[in-house]
């Protein structure tokens, strides 16, 4: 057993260091680069990590199993080691997971019926998405309210045609993939806009005093974290804490797994983890739904409840879709 411990402390280390790289969201290192970027990995990361452990052990026993065995008592003090670290690390690592991923399958009760606002969020990926298929989603699925992030007067214009039951508001006036564009179909308040760090957001009242946010975050890459940080301080939490009846939708560039996300979202029901899509990446669309990132969302507040969602591919833009059908207070 004496021989063993170097081999025990090494493991009981090498799970301790894991964990600092599988979930650097929950142990506070995700402020800086590269543990921001890594903490909004950590699912897939979680997964692969899973994977490797079990075909990791299952090379190891077929290697044995060629190059011969050595006595039993020789083996046992680092089979007694290896194993333990072994089972240390796969408990980490399923505990992780069931916690931080399985609990987002896990449905809410829906809102009560009552009257309700259906919102479809979906970044255009600097105007390039296809116009035509935006309006026919739009057609079919009939939402009151569209945010397009990287959606400007460019796009609008070239949108406005096929939605003739839609108003549209574009800010700031610059090309596509620094604008955000509000599409409605009801009557909504005065629309104000919000200067982000790098993107425009836009801010309006819907029917009943409900506060709208059509937000795009900085995206934290290296060189913009400060940014993406305090546009979720300046345009996500405050609408969170404020306690009042509020939607905010769009491209937050963020996920569940980053602390940051969570400080600035208290206060705040996200629609998709409400309904069970909480593990559904919406970016990028290039990779399967259950290996993406889930940084598009809708997060409500102030009594505002979930009736159902889901996630929708368009073509020709990076990003999936977030529609969400809401129940408004009173």
């Amino acid at each position: 057993m004496r021989r063993s411990l170097p081999a025990l402390l090494g493991g009981v280390v090498g799970v301790a260091v894991g964990l600092v790289v599988l979930l650097p969201g929950y142990v506070g290192l995700d402020r800086v680069t590269p543990f921001v970027q890594l903490a909004a990995l950590t699912p897939m990361v979680l997964v692969l990590v899973a994977g490797s452990v079990f075909v990791g052990r299952l090379a190891g026993v077929l290697v044995t199993r060629r190059r011969g065995r050595r006595p039993l008592d020789e083996r046992r003090p680092r089979l007694f080691a290896v194993g333990f670290a072994a089972m240390v690390g796969a408990a980490v690592v399923a505990l992780g997971a069931a916690g931080i991923v399985g609990s987002r399958f896990l449905a809410d009760e829906p809102a009560p019926p009552g009257r309700s606002v259906t919102v479809l969020s979906v970044n255009v990926d600097h105007g390039q998405a296809d116009v035509g298929a935006l309006a026919a989603l739009v057609r079919e699925r009939a939402p009151d309210v569209v945010v397009l992030p990287e959606g400007g007067d460019t796009f609008r214009t070239r949108l406005a045609p096929l939605l003739a039951d839609y108003r549209g508001v574009s800010a700031p006036a610059v090309e596509d993939g620094g604008s955000t564009t509000l599409l409605t179909r009801i009557d909504v308040g005065p629309v104000q806009v919000l200067r982000g760090q790098l993107f425009g957001s836009l801010a309006t009242t819907l029917p009943g005093g409900v506060r709208l946010l059509a937000v795009h975050t900085a995206a934290p890459v290296s060189g913009q974290v400060g940014m993406w940080q305090r546009d979720l301080a300046d345009l996500v939490a405050p609408a969170c804490r404020a306690g009042a009846p509020a939607v905010v939708a769009g491209d937050l560039n963020a996920t569940t797994d980053q602390s940051a996300f969570r400080s600035a979202s208290d206060g705040c029901t996200d629609a998709l983890e409400t309904v069970g899509a909480g593990t559904t990446g919406t970016f990028p669309s290039s990779l399967p739904r259950w290996f993406g990132v889930q940084i598009d969302h809708v997060l409500t507040t102030g009594g505002v409840g979930v009736q159902d969602g889901e996630v929708l591919d368009l073509p020709g833009t990076d990003h999936r879709g977030v529609l969400v059908r809401l129940s408004l207070p009173g």
